[in-house]
């Protein structure tokens, strides 16, 4: 397992409207709320998946989540995954 944090420049709400957007577009599965959830990716060389909880405030105007990758083929390092996840936001 792996975690980073990344920053949304918008509420706790709008993080999960933007990311369940982003995952589905991309053929993944999101499933989670304002405060918590989970994902998951599939990639040509095997699937992500993981957790995120938001640690600022709800309302707060940028929100701050923390990302833990639960499941990762084996042969990507996690600052790629990072660099990936943050794109969708």
């Amino acid at each position: 397992m792996a975690s980073f944090n990344i920053d949304f420049p918008g509420t706790s709400n709008q993080f999960v409207v933007s990311a369940n957007s982003a995952i589905k577009n991309k053929g993944g599965v999101f499933d989670g709320n304002a405060n918590a959830g989970s994902f998951s990716i599939q990639t040509l060389i095997g699937p992500v998946k993981g957790t995120y909880q938001v640690v600022s405030e709800q309302d707060s105007p940028q929100t701050k989540v923390a990302i833990t990758i639960t499941r990762k083929p084996l042969i990507v390092p996690i600052s790629k995954i990072k660099e990936v996840i943050s794109a969708y936001f």
